[in-house]
């Protein structure tokens, strides 16, 4: 039996981009390519890029043990909030002393959540999967925090606002949980909010990088970037 697929507030924007759709092992129907790997690439390097990693898997956990069961599941966990952890391709953000996002690639998501579940059944700690509620973009390339400055008011400094670090805060007057995770040596961050305002952020970003080269990125150029 074929597996449903699962999509993207985004999607019908993709269409109208002429996306070349794929779906993916867990089910995801995700934008592979715009313009073709090579020229987004390229767009990402000189310029900005903005993606949608949507069908990555979003967990939050709950509680006064939650970094002690994040780390014992996973491998690792940030000590401090506003910093971020990785194991492997997962990555654990600290919200909060008792709150943490745990991030994870769509085909990893599954098995994570349930080994966080498994790790704290005797533990008095909340683990909600929020995938299905959440959009998330990835704006990647040199004129990213640039971009991020047109819409939000944090001061986008690297030494202010350094890789593997987190804030929650405005973008484009809506709530946004704003991580900051490097794709290589560029700047990158990943752009996570309330599913039904997708569309607005992503076409408000495409507005504000019009002078900027901003362009769309497909789902390969940015594993490419990732490496």
């Amino acid at each position: 039996m074929a597996t449903p697929f699962l999509s993207s507030p985004l999607e019908r924007t993709w269409t109208l981009l002429g996306a070349t759709m794929a779906q993916l092992d867990g089910g995801w129907r995700i934008p592979a390519s715009f313009a073709g790997s090579e020229l987004e690439l390229r767009a990402a390097r000189q310029a900005v890029v903005l993606g949608d990693d949507t069908a990555r898997g979003k967990i939050r956990l709950q509680g006064d043990a939650v970094a002690q069961v994040v780390r014992q599941t996973l491998g690792d966990a940030p000590d401090e909030v506003g910093v971020v952890a990785h194991a492997g391709a997962t990555e654990i953000t600290r919200l909060r002393p008792d709150l943490c996002h745990v991030g994870t690639p769509a085909e990893v998501h599954a098995e994570t959540l349930a080994a966080l579940q498994s790790t704290s059944r005797d533990v008095p700690l909340t683990i909600t999967d929020v995938t299905h509620g959440r959009f998330e973009l990835r704006l990647v390339g040199p004129a990213a925090p640039t971009l991020l400055s047109k819409v939000c008011g944090l001061d986008f400094d690297p030494t202010v606002f350094s890789a593997d670090q987190a804030r929650e805060t405005s973008v484009a007057k809506t709530h946004q949980l704003l991580i900051r995770v490097d794709a290589g040596k560029l700047p990158a961050y990943r752009l996570l909010g309330g599913r039904a305002l997708g569309a607005y952020v992503w076409d408000t970003l495409m507005v504000a990088g019009r002078d900027l080269g901003i362009a769309p990125i497909g789902h390969a150029a940015l594993q490419t970037l990732d490496g």
